[in-house]
């Protein structure tokens, strides 16, 4: 039964073809970059700037994952999206111009449904350090097995190859002190795997429904069915226990967390917490 459940997801996922919709924004600019990566292959950035605000030292660099989600629900799987591009209209009416430049990283996700997108995703986006947290078994053995090759090593993405690119492209050095790393669900998990890592670069870390919980791997399986997730606890005591031990990296930093209170969201409650 569970083989032709496998073989039911692979059939879907390739006959799944996304409809491409060109990208708007109601306010701002923006240009969409095909990057080349060594690491994760390539990938579209979407670099938005809200207004046209010099590029100086006093410029924030706000990088986003799940990109493709920022500005147009139209161009979304779900037909949802940030409304990055209404907030900042918003406070342009009130007078406060900020200077920011977002840069949107698309996620593998491409299709939002299909099962091999959003495995890619997952693998991209989960800490390749919690994975040596985790106790002997079956669960710690498929992480290492798929999680740890190199083109799901997201970070290294991040540090190695899109962060010299923003330099070189605005001609100004990126740090801690004009740059932070925002995600929502994995897209947050990594956000503040990047920050622990890496807090020389990321000053602050925005965490949205933050998924604290991982997935068990017949549950994923079946999750276009049950619609539901219980979450893995050795997934989650992994997380919480490499969170600990990088926090102590982490000295003026700021980390953001917020989640909803319903649908999985609800599930995040426990988690989400200061201690």
């Amino acid at each position: 039964m569970l083989k032709h459940i496998q073989w039911l997801f692979l059939i879907t996922s390739l006959l799944k073809t996304p409809q491409l919709i060109a990208l708007e924004v109601t306010f701002g600019s923006f240009k969409v970059i095909n990057f080349e990566s060594e690491v994760i292959g390539d990938r579209e950035l979407i670099i938005y700037r809200p207004n046209e605000s010099q590029i100086s030292d006093d410029t924030k660099f706000l990088i986003f994952q799940d990109g493709q989600m920022l500005f147009d629900a139209k161009a979304t799987w779900n037909n949802e999206e940030w409304e990055l591009d209404e907030t900042f209209s918003d406070l342009s009416e009130i007078g406060i111009e900020p200077n920011v430049v977002i840069i949107g990283v698309k996620s593998a996700n491409k299709s939002g449904k299909g099962f091999f997108d959003n495995t890619n995703r997952y693998l991209e986006y989960f800490p390749k350090q919690a994975i040596s947290q985790m106790k002997p078994g079956f669960v710690r053995f498929g992480y290492k097995r798929m999680g740890e090759k190199t083109h799901y090593n997201y970070l290294d993405f991040l540090t190695g190859e899109l962060i010299p690119f923003l330099q070189t492209e605005f001609g100004i050095r990126l740090n801690r002190e004009n740059m932070g790393i925002i995600g929502a669900s994995m897209g947050a998990i990594a956000a503040l795997n990047a920050i622990l890592e890496h807090p020389e670069l990321f000053g602050f870390a925005g965490c949205f429904s933050t998924h604290w919980i991982g997935i068990k791997p017949l549950e994923y399986l079946t999750l276009p069915f049950r619609k539901k997730i219980k979450g893995d606890q050795t997934t989650v005591d992994a997380l919480i226990s490499y969170v600990k031990e990088r926090t102590k990296n982490l000295d003026s930093h700021y980390i953001y967390f917020d989640r909803g209170t319903e649908d999985l969201d609800s599930a995040y409650e426990e988690r989400t917490r200061p201690d």
